[in-house]
């Protein structure tokens, strides 16, 4: 029996310190979530436009060309379920915010709480945003093991990127997500096709989201706060791949929304002449040129209507 035991004890040790040092690692080491939130609380008092969002203004909406403090609190494949979370949670503490700019892409409306995308990003922005995640149940070991949390061999690719550029934080202290020229796709045509087949659900209710981003604008609204609903550029074979009767359903929605409530815009850039070929790094992320054209496109915007 002793021989037994002690034959556990040597297979379990390894995994047990394995599972140690990752945790250690997700506990301490610096992440987008973390350096995102430390730079927000930093800045509250100074903001005066807040984005959210997911990558599309994550990287395509950089702070450097706004007129008023910006911070972007956009991050990749963040729905509007945790956009409200974060407004929830941070709006009150920011006295000077003038304007929240909600980022709507084709898919934000008809997505599911709890989705697949949501498998393991709900566990880090509970613990490393802080934020109270109704969707993380608390009998899931995940919420006191991030280990837990992801595949191991995303969490060895993550390690290899931290060993490899001593961080894994990819954004500015504005929030600005970094990205480099390798980053730009060739077959703009290729990319489209791949992409859009990727973000085609074929869901046309977008009742939840719609009643969540009423949530959000009444919220802005308590503080006389302009909510700007935007839709950033795609490229134009991206666009037309989609459904048509879906993109109408969005469109209509955010104008029901505009009329209902004084405080909210819609700007629609989807199809916006001023972006060309060269402005998009995929079927929907502009390049950092695109970026900043966008930027300031934006805050013209916001200068002539507020």
């Amino acid at each position: 029996m002793k021989n037994l035991y002690k034959k556990l004890l040597i297979f379990l040790l390894p995994l047990v310190v394995g599972w140690g040092a990752l945790e250690f690692f997700y506990r301490t080491t610096e992440t987008n979530y973390t350096y995102k939130t430390a730079q927000l609380i930093e800045n509250y008092d100074a903001i005066e436009i807040l984005i959210l969002g997911d990558s599309h203004t994550f990287y395509g909406l950089n702070p450097v060309y706004f007129t008023s403090e910006t911070f972007n609190l956009a991050n990749i494949s963040q729905t509007l379920y945790f956009d409200e979370l974060l407004l929830e949670k941070h709006i009150y503490s920011m006295p000077n915010l003038k304007t929240v700019i909600l980022n709507v892409s084709y898919f934000s409306l008809s997505s599911m709480d709890n989705s697949k995308e949501d498998s393991w990003r709900k566990y880090f922005y509970e613990v490393q945003m802080d934020l109270d995640v109704p969707i993380v149940s608390p009998f899931a070991p995940q919420k006191y093991s991030l280990a837990l949390a992801r595949r191991l061999n995303k969490s060895f690719q993550l390690i290899n990127n931290y060993h490899e550029n001593e961080t894994i934080v990819n954004c500015y202290k504005n929030g600005f997500g970094i990205q480099g020229e390798r980053d730009i796709v060739k077959d703009k045509e290729a990319i489209s096709s791949f992409i859009a087949n990727k973000h085609e659900d074929g869901l046309l209710d977008f009742e939840n989201n719609t009643a969540r981003l009423q949530r959000m604008i009444t919220l802005c609204k308590e503080k006389n706060i302009n909510v700007i609903l935007l839709e950033m550029p795609v490229y134009s074979t991206y666009y037309n791949l989609l459904s048509q009767e879906k993109w109408a359903k969005i469109e209509s929605t955010l104008g029901s929304l505009v009329a209902e409530n004084k405080n909210v815009f819609h700007l629609d850039l989807t199809q916006n002449p001023a972006f060309k070929k060269e402005d998009l790094r995929d079927a929907d992320h502009l390049t950092n040129e695109g970026a900043e054209k966008c930027s300031k496109l934006i805050n013209r915007y916001l200068a002539e209507i507020i």
